[in-house]
């Protein structure tokens, strides 16, 4: 009754904006997923600046909505280089991009989980580059919104509804904290004395944000000694490869063998395609295993605005089907496989839930 509810005012909320309704009512009949990054880079000139400055800056900022947030110190480089260094995107085993920093004075990252409930997280990282003349702040952030009728998560709609009614009146989705929380570091460093300037900006139309020209000079990869390029080789003419001659006795005519042999060929053929196949979904299931280990299943969970220690997000992953989250649950050994009352297991969740593969995710992995 009450989806029904959310329903009827839905439609009637975006009845009298053509492209709202035609965005939202479309998504009725199945659930979305969506993304959206923001990356900024702030160049801050000087070399007597003081780094714990700067991280209580960046630190405030990300605490404005990021109440859970990590400080990580970096190894910077012996000499600092002329042009610093920078973020680099990797993909997260959900598709999503991941930043990674290498060489960076500090790194945090805080989750903005405040509206998890409504189907929306904000991820945010900031890593501090040294150069030569300065420091580099790069700022990422993932914002991710669920929406759909079809989503298993009934505030969805009505998050739903309440993005319909702010945007007719000039109100977004929480990823405006993003914006917000770039004003309040600017601000901080403002009040702390540290001179900065905005050189890179993703999507660039952010609002009240300015880009100014990077005068630091890129280096130059065709600087150097240019190697001489070798002479095209001389084109290999073809040549006819004469089939080599069958030996005699070697070769066996399978149209020549009795029927109860050509059976029995066919059947033992078919038996080593068989094991073939089986082998190589093992050394695949095998090294892909391998290659994940606590830390990385950590890492891909924060990466997606969960926290590995949190058994309600566990049990919810069981409860919504996500066997992917499950797994990176399990392997970053931050939850209890067994906790809970009779019935409310998390073995009980995904067998009243019917997905057979997370039951025997489970119990692979010592769930009882």
């Amino acid at each position: 009754m009450n989806l029904l509810r959310l329903l009827a005012a839905l439609a009637i909320a975006v009845t009298g904006f053509p492209v709202q309704a035609q965005n939202i009512l479309s998504e009725l009949s199945g659930s979305t997923y969506r993304e959206k990054t923001v990356y900024a880079v702030y160049d801050l000139p000087g070399k007597d600046l003081k780094i714990d400055v700067i991280e209580t800056a960046v630190l405030d900022a990300i605490h404005l909505y990021a109440r859970d947030a990590q400080v990580r110190q970096g190894i910077p480089p012996s000499i600092f280089p002329d042009y610093p260094g920078q973020m680099t995107l990797g993909r997260r085993l959900s598709g999503g991009p991941k930043p990674d920093c290498a060489g960076e004075m500090f790194s945090i990252e805080g989750i903005d989980s405040s509206m998890a409930k409504y189907g929306e997280k904000t991820y945010h990282r900031v890593c501090l580059f040294p150069h030569a003349a300065g420091y580099r702040i790069n700022y990422f952030a993932i914002y991710g919104q669920q929406s759909g009728a079809g989503n298993s998560n009934p505030n969805v709609l009505a998050a739903m509804l309440g993005r319909a009614m702010g945007s007719a009146v000039g109100l977004g989705d929480s990823s405006s904290a993003i914006n917000k929380l770039l004003v309040r570091l600017e601000g901080n460093l403002q009040g702390a004395g540290v001179a900065f300037k905005l050189v890179q900006l993703h999507p660039k139309d952010l609002a009240g944000r300015v880009v100014v020209e990077d005068d630091l000079p890129r280096p130059n990869a065709q600087t150097g000694v240019v190697a001489q390029a070798p002479a095209a080789p001389t084109p290999i003419q073809p040549t006819t490869v004469q089939p080599a001659p069958s030996v005699p006795g070697h070769q066996i005519d399978p149209r020549t063998l009795p029927p109860e042999l050509a059976q029995l060929r066919t059947a033992l053929m078919q038996q080593r395609e068989t094991r073939q196949q089986l082998a190589a979904q093992q050394a695949a299931a095998g090294s892909s295993s391998k290659k994940l280990t606590t830390a990385d299943a950590r890492k891909e969970l924060t990466a997606t605005g969960l926290q590995y220690f949190n058994q309600e997000q566990f049990v919810a992953a069981i409860r919504r089907g996500d066997a992917l989250a499950v797994e990176l649950f399990i392997i970053g050994a931050g939850v209890d496989l067994n906790s809970g009352s009779p019935g409310s297991t998390p073995l009980a969740v995904a067998e009243s839930s019917g997905r057979q593969d997370i039951v025997a995710l489970l119990k692979n992995n010592g769930a009882h």
